[in-house]
């Protein structure tokens, strides 16, 4: 009896899930968005007469989320790489359940966390969701046999 291949489209699918994911998070953690509240401040210099010389003003910039140690929002973002990396953990029965699993809570996460950062794991979520419709290759098959095959 011939064991599966750990690489299967499936598991490709899920690979690419996970490096989208992945490439996400190291995005919205390193990129320069993150600013807790707008603090700007301007003032205008005006000549003895009291006409407008200039105006000025200076705003923070934005900054990384790394970088503010906003770290309630860091585990925010790193929970979707988690729940991308559960089916890769597993062989088996398991690994079909932890695929379904973690596809749908991808796809929930992408939902509730739409209007912030929800939208940058579409991509991740919906080759999470494609790896988990795939059917589990059955023993004696796999990645390398499917590029064998005629």
């Amino acid at each position: 009896m011939s064991r599966t291949t750990w690489w299967s489209t499936k598991r490709v699918w899920q690979v690419v899930a996970l490096g989208l994911v992945v490439a996400a998070a190291v995005f919205l953690l390193t990129a320069p968005i993150y600013q807790s509240e707008s603090v700007c401040s301007g003032g205008a210099t005006y000549s003895s007469t009291g006409e407008l010389v200039s105006e000025w003003e200076t705003c923070e910039p934005a900054t990384s989320m790394l970088a503010t140690g906003a770290w309630s929002y860091v585990t925010g973002v790193v929970a979707p790489v988690l729940l991308a990396a559960l089916p890769l953990a597993a062989r088996g029965r398991a690994w079909t359940v932890l695929s379904i699993v973690s596809a749908v809570c991808l796809v929930v996460y992408v939902l509730l966390g739409g209007f912030s950062v929800g939208l940058f794991f579409v991509p991740g979520a919906l080759c999470a969701v494609v790896g988990a419709v795939l059917r589990r290759p059955r023993p004696g098959t796999g990645f390398q046999a499917e590029q064998e095959a005629p």
